[in-house]
């Protein structure tokens, strides 16, 4: 027994070292990936292609150690190299494929709110707006969670200003969404101005970066509306905040952004008739961007030359620009719409495959919902007929015990006490014959009666009258002018049957209401059942006794 336990407690011995050594293998591993993927993140020189596959490399090598954190990061750099590609799909791709395995509550270094951001921009790109939407609120939930106080507003100064890529497009269908341009990019701004400098997590440069380019967005808001008083002005204040960023050599800013700056300066001083200046600075935009070839940053520079020089009268040199434009400006639309329907494809192929997988068991449970829930609503429906029947049936029962000149309100009455609220008991007497009265009389058909007006007819005073009403009629004066049309209407549909026949918006003007839908209104209050509804069980019930 002994010699058992000793061999035992040798094999558990070297099992443990054996699984102590090969975790830390995969930790050592994990460093390698990890410093790498550091390395990585410094070398913004290395070749865009090689720098692709070093990280499909690692990515493939973290999924094989199920190394999550190692994975993530692997693709948030490849969707950043694929957005400064322009191959929005790819991106989103790699995106909406690695959010299936993101189970994580809190994003404490800000990987899981790129990838999102990423993907919902470029969603954005390919007009699967909706898709878009989605995935930045979910960036900014995440986001959230950061625990550096600097890097959760620099990656939310950045969910906020990205989101415009929807209000922008919005904007040109209707310029209501002017507004929430405006406000998301001042948001994002406010949120990249509390970024402390020299924070050690947050560089000076992307701080700056951010700021000046939130300065260019919102001058190029201003400037799709120069006819709006202010707004030439109001463009030129922000794209001079931003240029006087981008001029300083201090901070390291991406060249795409000095193009496209270069170029929305162009633009001012196009809207401002400048025209020398803005070929000047169109040009310098072409000639960087030779050096960072970004097509979406060249088809610009190329309408605002074409414009200038048409306005110069240099005709030939417009068309030669006008010419690049064109072709360029066709080559973007026709890639963009073939982009959009590759990714819309892949999305619904998504989507069927996931139905396709759906055991017959959810089947089952759903059709038993289903079915629960028509059962439910045949209870409901049944209930509801159910009531509307002993409604009608009340108001037959009530007819048949009193004839139009014998209304019930006639046993109503309390006994008058000696003085109430100031009215004496011979005024209320007489206020109560003359409602009687008047009740008999039909007035109450008039459209335009009001209190002031049957005050005046029984000669006494709105209060009074109104209080006597009140309390021998439990009602307020429209109530009860209300309650004495549709009880009018009631009788004539009952003993008349020829008025069964007529139109409801008839039947509400024959009994003084100004419109049908509020005499819908006031007989469904009065009796609780429509005018049609009970029109037509009328005319039910007269067939069934023919017939009996």
């Amino acid at each position: 027994m002994k010699v058992f336990l000793y061999i035992l407690f040798t094999f558990s011995t070297l099992l443990g070292h054996a699984q102590n050594k090969q975790l830390s293998i995969i930790r050592s591993e994990e460093s390698v990936i990890s410093k790498k993927l550091d390395e990585d993140e410094l070398n913004v020189d290395a070749d865009p292609k090689e720098k692709e596959m070093l990280l499909l490399r690692l990515k493939q090598q973290s999924e094989a150690l199920n190394y999550h954190v190692g994975v993530l990061r692997c693709v948030n750099k490849l969707m950043r190299l694929y957005s400064s590609q322009g191959r929005s799909r790819e991106v989103v791709d790699l995106g909406n494929d690695i959010k299936k395995s993101i189970t994580d509550k809190k994003d404490l270094q800000g990987i899981i709110s790129t990838i999102y951001r990423l993907n919902a921009l470029n969603l954005g790109y390919l007009g699967l707006d909706d898709a878009s939407q989605k995935d930045f609120r979910t960036a900014i939930t995440y986001a959230e969670t950061i625990e550096n106080r600097d890097a959760k507003l620099y990656k939310l100064s950045l969910c906020y200003q990205n989101m415009n890529v929807y209000f922008a497009k919005k904007y040109l269908e209707n310029r209501k969404y002017g507004d929430s341009t405006v406000y998301y990019l001042n948001k994002s701004q406010e949120l990249a101005k509390q970024i402390r400098d020299n924070n050690g997590v947050v560089s000076n440069s992307l701080k700056y970066s951010q700021i000046a380019f939130n300065d260019m967005r919102l001058g190029m808001y201003y400037l799709q509306d120069t006819d709006t008083p202010g707004n030439l002005k109001q463009a030129e204040k922000y794209l001079l905040e931003a240029a006087k960023i981008y001029n300083n050599r201090q901070y390291d800013i991406p060249p795409d952004d000095r193009v496209m700056m270069l170029n929305q300066l162009s633009w001012l001083y196009l809207e401002k008739k400048d025209y020398k200046t803005s070929i000047d600075y169109a040009k310098q935009a072409l000639t960087m961007e030779k050096e960072y070839r970004d097509p979406e940053n060249r088809v610009e520079s190329y309408e605002f030359l074409a414009s200038s020089y048409l306005e110069t009268g240099e005709k030939e040199q417009s068309k030669f620009y006008m010419d690049r434009y064109t072709l360029l400006k066709d080559s973007l639309t026709l890639a963009d719409k073939k982009n959009a329907d590759v990714s819309m494809k892949k999305m619904v192929s998504e989507v069927d495959n996931e139905h396709k997988m759906l055991t017959q068991r959810q089947w089952l449970l759903t059709g038993l919902l289903f079915c629960g829930l028509a059962i439910f609503i045949w209870i409901l429906w049944g209930r509801k007929k159910r009531s509307l029947r002993k409604k009608y049936e009340e108001m037959i029962s009530k007819l048949q015990n009193e004839t139009l000149s014998n209304q019930s309100y006639e046993n109503n009455a309390e006994p008058i006490p000696a003085i109430k609220n100031g009215i004496s008991n011979d005024t209320e007497k007489d206020l109560l014959v003359r409602l009687e009265n008047f009740e008999a009389q039909e007035v109450f058909l008039d459209k335009d009666i009001t209190l002031t007006t049957v005050a005046t007819m029984f000669n006494t005073n709105t209060k009074y009258l109104s209080e006597t009403i009140k309390k021998y009629r439990s009602q307020n004066f429209s109530n009860y002018i209300n309650s004495l049309r549709v009880n009018y209407i009631v009788h004539k549909l009952y003993n008349e049957p020829r008025y069964r026949d007529y139109k409801i918006s008839y039947l509400a003007e024959q009994c003084g209401f100004a419109t049908y839908q509020v005499f819908i209104l006031a007989f469904r209050k009065e009796h609780g059942v429509t005018p049609s509804y009970f029109i037509q069980n009328l005319k039910h019930d007269k067939v069934i006794t023919l017939e009996q």
